[in-house]
Order: C-alpha cells, then sequence, then structure tokens
C-alpha cells in the first residue's frame, strides 16, 4: 500500500476508534433525546454519520473504477495530504452547517443499528481505496457542496474529519441532555 493511502487509513481508523469510544461511554438512555429541538441528539448523529460515509463510500468506488477504465496514471507522490482540508476547519467544528436533506439521518435508528451500518460502509470505502492503490488518486476530483472540487484522497480525509467533528457534537450533546435531566431532578 501506498504511503499515503495508509496514512489516510490509519487515520480513519483511529477517528472510528475515537467515535466508537465515545459513543459506548454514553448512557444508551440519553442517546435518544435531543437537548433542544434543533440540535441533533446522540442517535441523529449517528444516522447521519452512516448516510454520509455510505454515499461517499458509493462515490469513490464509482470514481475508482472511473480512473481505471480512463487511463489514470500511477501515483507519483507519497506526500502527505492529511493537513490538505485544513483551512475548512472540518474535525473542530467551530461553524455550525445546515445538512442537506439528501444526508438527514433517518428517523428511528438505534446506536447499535448505526454503529453495525457504520462498520459496513467504512470497509466498503476502505476497499474501494484500495482497489485505487497505486493509481495516482490526487487527478481524481469530485466536487463536495460545502468545500467545492476535491480529490479522492480528501474525499477519505473528509469522512474521517467530518466523523470526529460529529464526535465533538455527540459529547456535546450528551452532556447536555444530563445537564438537563439533573435539572429537572427534584431537591431532597
Amino acid at each position: 500500500m501506498r504511503p499515503r493511502l495508509a496514512e489516510l487509513i490509519s487515520y480513519m481508523d483511529e477517528t472510528r476508534n475515537r467515535l466508537f469510544a465515545t459513543v459506548k461511554s454514553i448512557d444508551p438512555g440519553v442517546a435518544g433525546i435531543r437537548p433542544r429541538g434543533d440540535v441533533w441528539s446522540v442517535e441523529d448523529n449517528m444516522a447521519h454519520l452512516v448516510v454520509v460515509e455510505d454515499g461517499v463510500s458509493r462515490l469513490i468506488a464509482k470514481s475508482v473504477e472511473w480512473a481505471r477504465s480512463n487511463g489514470v496514471g500511477d501515483e507519483t507522490s507519497d506526500e502527505s495530504i492529511m493537513s490538505s482540508l485544513d483551512e475548512y476547519g472540518l474535525a473542530e467544528g467551530t461553524y455550525k452547517l445546515q445538512a442537506p436533506s439528501r444526508v438527514e439521518p433517518p428517523p428511528g435508528k438505534s446506536v447499535e443499528e448505526s454503529v453495525a451500518a457504520l462498520n459496513a460502509s467504512r470497509e466498503s470505502m476502505k476497499d474501494a481505496l484500495l482497489r485505487g492503490d497505486g493509481l495516482d488518486l490526487c487527478e481524481v476530483k469530485r466536487p463536495h457542496p460545502v468545500i467545492g472540487e476535491i480529490n479522492l484522497y480528501q474525499w477519505g480525509l473528509f469522512v474521517a474529519q467530518h466523523e470526529e467533528r460529529h464526535r465533538r457534537q455527540i459529547e456535546k450533546t450528551a452532556d447536555a441532555v444530563t445537564e438537563l435531566a439533573a435539572e429537572s431532578l427534584p431537591i431532597v
């Protein structure tokens, strides 16, 4: 495996492990509660991640097939791509974004269902990326609705940084729901 692809997949694994550790630490009784009407619950965040990763996985798979059949050349660089989206602050979540309707979370998905779906979509994404190993995936670009044209490495990086952003939101949401529950307890 080429170094930049190995680096990307390692980062994707790290962000996934942090997400699952965070979700595992949350009381399942609060996972479906929205602290305010406009703030997603833990379950909503997880279901949204499934929709996004599944879509990006399909995009990468189709794009790698296109690259193979359209003569995209061999990878010529091992330069890291890990900072290539830093200007957007995706992982930090410093600004609120409104999710387009096509990636809004479907209702009624449990955290457990989303975890299983995320495991499946991650395997699909890794398989798609590995099918492109050795190709110059920087030359294969597809439009992102907010960022603009990004290459296939950046699409994988986007998924990992987007996941980290939502992991942080999940922590804040769980804390807010716990605080609300504590405020509503009667004083004895």
